[in-house]
């Protein structure tokens, strides 16, 4: 008898210690969390666009660099490029220091790891970076020079060119939370 009142009274002790206080939040926490639905796998896409369309008849340049962050969650790079330049499949540059885009995508260690020069029209190219076995993480930057020329009386004449990096990551999407986070 004594034992079955000892076990009763180790019981009581458990429950009230565990309903109490802060100790009782302990418990109840993790009942909610047993409802609430399991966290998914998602991707987040990151945009970084450089286009340009020139309009004025005078030789024009144009600069841009745009800095991203690369980190352990980031699993692809995708590279479009397209250029335009009026006529140039009538004069063809003969040394493409006139009308040109050169433009490079440099990783956190000074390694290009996509670059481009072009004088004369480009079809639109497509490119994808995966990591091997990852990405180099830190500071990443694309870097765009170009020179061109154009129009807007007539509209015939209008250098111009395009490129979108989309930057891919890895995130885990909670339940009733609407941002995704990178873990």
């Amino acid at each position: 008898m004594q034992q079955r009142v000892l076990a009763m009274l180790v019981v009581l002790t458990m429950l009230l210690t565990s309903t109490v206080g802060c100790l009782g939040l302990i418990p109840a926490r993790e009942a909610v969390e047993g409802f609430r639905e399991p966290a998914e796998d998602d991707l987040t896409y990151q945009k970084i666009d450089v286009s340009h369309t020139y309009t004025s008849l005078e030789i024009q340049p144009y600069t841009n660099k745009s800095i991203f962050v690369v980190d352990h969650s980031v699993t692809e790079i995708s590279i479009y490029f397209k250029a335009s330049f009026t006529f140039s499949d009538i004069f063809p540059q003969i040394e493409n220091n006139t009308r040109y885009v050169r433009a490079t995508l440099t990783d956190s260690e000074g390694v290009i790891q996509w670059s481009v020069d072009v004088s004369s029209d480009s079809a639109p190219i497509e490119e994808k970076l995966e990591p091997n076995p990852t990405f180099t993480k830190g500071d990443w930057v694309l870097d765009v020079e170009a020179r061109g020329i154009g129009e807007e009386t007539l509209g015939l004449i209008h250098d111009n060119f395009n490129i979108q990096l989309t930057i891919t990551q890895r995130c885990v999407q909670y339940p009733m939370e609407k941002s995704c986070s990178a873990d």
